[in-house]
C-alpha cells in the first residue's frame, strides 16, 4: 500500500501564507500508532521532518509555511553583478539571493503492525526506508518571500505577466495586468536626489515563459506640464547592470542561465531620478513627470545605437527654477509592466559625440562587451586602453561578463572558449 496526495500547494507560494500537504493512506485506520511523515527540503538540503497524527478518518496534513519561512529574508541587498551587496534601492537592475527558493517535500508513513510494538518508518510507496513519495511528481515548487492576504484564496501571478507590446493610453493608470510587483499607489511623487527600484517577474525557460516573457529593458517616458511627449530613455537588464541577459543582441533561447536561475525570476529596477542619472538618462529641465514601462525579450532582438545606455539629457542647472517633484507611475499601466515593441530603437536623444582620448586610436575607441558564457572557467583577454595605449589583460568571471573601452577589439588568451566579444558602440 502507498500514500497519495490530496492536495498540494501550487508552483508559486507565498512563505507568508498556508503552504498545505494534504495526503491519504489506506494503512490510516488499518495499522497502529499510525503518522505521516513528511520530509522537507529547500534547494536539493533536507531541513526538517514532520510527522503527524492523522487529523481527520481519512486524511492527514500538514502546514510547512513556518518551516519555509526561516530560510527568506527580508533584506533588500542587492546580489546584481553591479553594486553588489549594495541597498537595492541604489540598483541599476538587480535580483536578491532569496526571493526565490526551491522547495519540495516527500512523503512517508510510520506504523506498527501490533499493539505494543514500535513504529516502523516506510517510505510511502509500501518498503521501508525514508519518506520517497513525492506529492507534485518531480515538479518544482517555489516560494517567495512574500504574503497572501488571507482573503485571497488563490496565489494568482497572473497580473504580473509581461506577454503584451501594447503601451496602455497615457492617463491610464487603473491597468490590471502587466503590473509592476507592487501595490503601491500608481502615482508617486518624488525628488530629484531620490533613490528607487521596481520588482517584475521575469520568468524564462518554465511553463510560465509560455504566458510571461524575460524583460529585456526598462523604458521610460518623460512628459511636460501640458502632458506633451520630451523624450524616452532604456536601460537595459544586462548581466553588466546588474541583470540576466549577456548581451542585447543575442536571441532570447540562446541566453546562458546562470545557475540558481530562480534567483532571477525577479528582477529589480532602478526607476528614481538617481537611479536613472546613474543609467546616464539625466531628466530633461522642463519635464513635469515621466512614467516606467518595460519591455519584453524575443528573438532577434536590435541592439541599441551607438551604445546599450542612454546619452545623459541635460540636467537642471543651480541657476534653473525649481522643478515640481516628478512623477514616477508605480504599477500597471504607467508602472505595472506594460511592455512596448520587443525591438529596442534608437531614442530620440543626444548622440554621443567622441571625445578625444589622451592615447591617438587610429581604429576609433569603442566599447566592447565581453561575455563569459562557462559555468567553471574564467577567460582571460588582452585590449589595447584607449586612454594610455597600454595593453591590459582582463579575468572575467565564470557567467560573467565585463565592458571596456578600448583600440581595436580585445581578443582571448586563455580559459573559456564559450564566449562573446560585441562591440557596442562608440566610448570616447
Amino acid at each position: 500500500m502507498s500514500v497519495t496526495a490530496i492536495s498540494t500547494p501550487g508552483r508559486y507560494t507565498a512563505a507568508y501564507g498556508n503552504i498545505v500537504y494534504q495526503v491519504e493512506s489506506t494503512n490510516q485506520n488499518t495499522k497502529y500508532k499510525f503518522r505521516y511523515v513528511f520530509d522537507i527540503f529547500m534547494n536539493s538540503q533536507k531541513i526538517a521532518r514532520i510527522k503527524t497524527t492523522p487529523q481527520n478518518p481519512d486524511w492527514g496534513q500538514v502546514d510547512i509555511s513556518r518551516v519555509i519561512q526561516n530560510y527568506v529574508e527580508s533584506v533588500p541587498v542587492n546580489m546584481g553583478s553591479t553594486l553588489q551587496n549594495e541597498p537595492i534601492t541604489k540598483a541599476n537592475w538587480g535580483w536578491l539571493n532569496s526571493d526565490w527558493l526551491i522547495y519540495d517535500v516527500f512523503v512517508g508513513e510510520e506504523y506498527s503492525t501490533t499493539e505494543t510494538g514500535e513504529p516502523i518508518l516506510y517510505n510511502g510507496l509500501g518498503s521501508q526506508g525514508d519518506p520517497a513519495y513525492e506529492p507534485t511528481l518531480g515538479d518544482p515548487r517555489y516560494v517567495i518571500n512574500g504574503i497572501k492576504e488571507w482573503t485571497n484564496k488563490n496565489f494568482d501571478l497572473s497580473p504580473f505577466y509581461l506577454d503584451t507590446t501594447d503601451l496602455p493610453g497615457q492617463y491610464d493608470y487603473n491597468a490590471d495586468d502587466h503590473r509592476f510587483l507592487t501595490n503601491a499607489p500608481r502615482i508617486q511623487y518624488v525628488r530629484e536626489s531620490d533613490w528607487g527600484t521596481l520588482s517584475a517577474l521575469n520568468f524564462h525557460f518554465y511553463p510560465e515563459s509560455i504566458v510571461s516573457d524575460p524583460v529585456y529593458a526598462a523604458y521610460f517616458e518623460f512628459f511636460d506640464e501640458n502632458n506633451i511627449l520630451l523624450t524616452t530613455g532604456r536601460t537595459y537588464n544586462l548581466i553588466t547592470n546588474g541583470g540576466w541577459r549577456f548581451n542585447c543582441s543575442g536571441n532570447t533561447v540562446d541566453q546562458p542561465l546562470y545557475p540558481n536561475y530562480q534567483n532571477k525570476m525577479i528582477s529589480y529596477v532602478g526607476v528614481y531620478p538617481q537611479n536613472l542619472l546613474d543609467n546616464g538618462i539625466g531628466l530633461p529641465p522642463e519635464a513635469k513627470y515621466y512614467r516606467v514601462s518595460l519591455e519584453k525579450s524575443v528573438d532577434n532582438a536590435t541592439p541599441p545605437t551607438p551604445t546599450p545606455s542612454l546619452t545623459p539629457q541635460p540636467t537642471p542647472s543651480p541657476s534653473s527654477s525649481p522643478l515640481p517633484p516628478p512623477t514616477v507611475p508605480v504599477d500597471a499601466s504607467v508602472t505595472p509592466t506594460p511592455s512596448i515593441t520587443s525591438t529596442p530603437t534608437a531614442t530620440p536623444s543626444i548622440t554621443p559625440t567622441p571625445s578625444p582620448s589622451v592615447y591617438d586610436c587610429l581604429v576609433g575607441c569603442r566599447r566592447y562587451g565581453i561575455y563569459n558564457y562557462s559555468a567553471i572557467s574564467t577567460l582571460t583577454v588582452e585590449y589595447t586602453d584607449c586612454d594610455t595605449g597600454v595593453v591590459e589583460t582582463l579575468v572575467v568571471k565564470a557567467n560573467d561578463s565585463e565592458i571596456v573601452c578600448a583600440c581595436g577589439a580585445p581578443t582571448r588568451v586563455s580559459g573559456s572558449t564559450t564566449y562573446d566579444i560585441n562591440d557596442e558602440g562608440i566610448c570616447r
